[in-house]
Formats: C-alpha cells, structure tokens, sequence
C-alpha cells in the first residue's frame, strides 16, 4: 500500500496548475485517495478477463481541428501492459479518436497479441443528431440497443477502462443524487454555475459544448448493469470533465478546479475507481507500475516502460499533425502544455520507485 500511495501521490502533481487539490482539506484528490490501489486489486483479482479501454478527446475549435494527444498514449500503454500480463484489450474510440489508436497499434505491433480496435457506438457520425441527442438525454432507442450489443458481443468483459474521455455535465437529477437539495446555497451555486439549459451537454476545460462530436461512449459506464456480469469501471482525469469524475460531488469540482466554467463541465459519470492525475496519461503509467509491482514482475515493467517508445509515439502525433497539445491547441512536443521533457522526468521518478521497491 505504501508503493502505491507513492506513485498515485506522484502523479498528482499538478505541474499544469489545474487545481486537482487546490483546497487542501477537501479535493479531487482527497475524495479519491486509495482508488488507484482499488484499481489495482480489482485486475489482480481477475485475471486474464477482458479489458476495455476507451479514450479520445475531439477539441474542434483548433487548427486542425483534432484529438488531444493527452488519453491515447496511456490507453496504449495500458493495452501493452495488459496484454502482456495476458488481459485480453479492446481499446475503444469514436472515429475521431480510433485514428490515434490505430497509429499505436501500429506502431507497437509486436507488443500488442491480444488487442481488438473497437468503433463504439458502429452508426454514430458527428451529423448524426440522434446520435448528439442521446449525449444529454441518455434515452435514445438504438443507442441502448448498440450498448446492448456491445455487451452482447464482449461477453468476457469485467472491466472498462476511460483516460481523458470527456463525459455529459450534470443535470439537476444527477446534482441531486449527488448533494441534499435543502442546502440552498449549494442549490442556488449550481443553477448559476452549473450547465445551465446545456445539461447533460460535454465540455472542454473553456467551457465549450462538444457533444456534437464526441460519440456516447459514456452510455456503456452508466448502463453497465445491462451486461451478463458484473463490470468494474475506472475512470483516469485530470479536469472534472471527463468520465469518472462523477464519483467527486459537483461541487468540489467547481471550487477546486482553477477555471471559470469548472461548475459548467463537471462530469455526472461515476466510476467505481477514479484515479485523479496532474495529467492522465500518468495515471496509465502509475496503473500498469502497481499492477507490476504487486505481481512481483517489476522487473518486466521496467523492460516495457522504454521512454523511447513513448517519445517515439509522440513525435509521431506531431509530425503527422493527427493531435494536438490540448491546452496549446496545435500539435506539439507537449502534453497539456507541458514539454515533454517533464513527461520523461516523470517517468524517471516512476522508474525510480520500483526501482526502489522491487
């Protein structure tokens, strides 16, 4: 437990000032302390069972409009991670997203055996208003049908997976559930700075709607109960919007996170584990280095966690132009406007503490 309470305190270090325990008595940090070692029990406990991997974050308001490179790159390392241990992985994007992926796969071929690239919901397409209807009422037909099938198809599923996915805000019903509806000042807080008539909408951290491109993936967290067997979720963040970070109240999102519309884009989406990092793609490296350690094959984590493969993936987002840093919003030898030369630092420290332990 020791070891990783170090790595989870690692990786949240907020080097991008996003506010993930800016109050210190109570953050998104202090509500989710131990999760990562929740996450971790779970996989030892199942092992061998399917994993389902989602990411992909669309930012349309940049040149060229994209994904960010924050999300992809952990959803592969954990792919390469598990599949090694011998989890079959299904990683799971919309079309915006699935390009990233397939680059990784690609390029890490020969450490990826059991890995399946998965368009989820198959009909969706950002034209597709159904489809960005469903995204705030969750009640469209044929898109639980596809969640059904999804299940259906995917029957040695236990576990589903999201890094940096952006999820729906709240609504008024998902507020309440969360918070007692007497406490009028908390009430009145989120009317004025809560989703407003776009409740139920996604949100990038400047508060722009992009559920007209971002496929409801988030319906197979909240329907999961649909599948044959119990399915244990994790979500990966670092902002308040995305899935997973409906397990924090509403309003320790809105006071901690350092942006104006962070009561606007907080996400309803809980998940049974959530794991707060300074960037998400963190989170993927501490899950697969616990993972690692508690099996006692450190050994093996420090032979696949090559900076240089990590940089090579990187530089290929880059010079293809295919993501974008998504705070600088262009493509970048950055992660959420931090260079990546800090990233591998990180991954020196993460080396160092099994290292350290092994």
């Amino acid at each position: 437990m020791q070891q990783l309470a170090q790595l989870e305190w690692l990786i949240q270090t907020d080097v991008g000032c996003r506010g993930i325990h800016r109050i210190p008595e109570d953050n998104l940090c202090t509500r989710t302390q131990g999760h990562l070692a929740k996450a971790i029990q779970f996989l030892i406990e199942h092992p061998g069972n399917e994993v389902g991997i989602v990411t992909g974050f669309f930012i349309p308001n940049v040149q060229p409009p994209a994904p960010e490179n924050d999300g992809p790159p952990g959803a592969l390392f954990l792919a390469r991670g598990l599949n090694r241990l011998g989890y079959p992985v299904l990683l799971i994007s919309d079309r915006y997203g699935l390009p990233l992926l397939a680059q990784g796969v690609h390029l890490y071929a020969n450490q990826l055996d059991h890995c399946e690239l998965i368009e989820f919901p198959s009909q969706w397409s950002r034209s597709d208003h159904v489809a960005a209807q469903d995204i705030r009422y969750a009640n469209n037909n044929m898109m639980m049908e596809e969640v059904r099938n999804f299940f259906l198809n995917h029957d040695r599923l236990s576990c589903l997976i999201a890094i940096e996915r952006v999820g729906p805000s709240h609504t008024l019903e998902s507020f309440s559930k969360q918070e007692n509806l007497s406490d009028e000042s908390n009430f009145n807080r989120f009317l004025s700075q809560g989703p407003g008539e776009s409740q139920g909408e996604p949100f990038t951290m400047n508060g722009l709607p992009v559920g007209q491109d971002t496929a409801p993936i988030h319906l197979l967290f909240e329907n999961k109960t649909i599948a044959s067997k119990p399915i244990f979720t994790i979500g990966i963040g670092d902002g308040g919007n995305e899935i997973g970070m409906g397990s924090i109240p509403w309003r320790v999102i809105a006071c901690n996170i350092a942006s104006a519309h962070a009561g606007k884009f907080a996400c309803r989406v809980a998940a049974d584990a959530t794991i707060v990092a300074g960037v998400s793609n963190w989170a993927a490296y501490a899950l697969i280095a616990g993972l690692y350690l508690c099996l006692n094959r450190a050994d093996e984590f420090l032979e696949l966690f090559d900076e240089a493969a990590e940089t090579k993936l990187i530089e290929s987002y880059f010079q293809t132009g295919i993501a974008v840093d998504g705070k600088l919003g262009h493509p970048a030898m950055s992660v959420d406007g931090i260079p990546w030369e800090l990233h591998k630092k990180l991954f020196g420290l993460i080396k160092a503490i099994v290292v350290y332990y092994q």
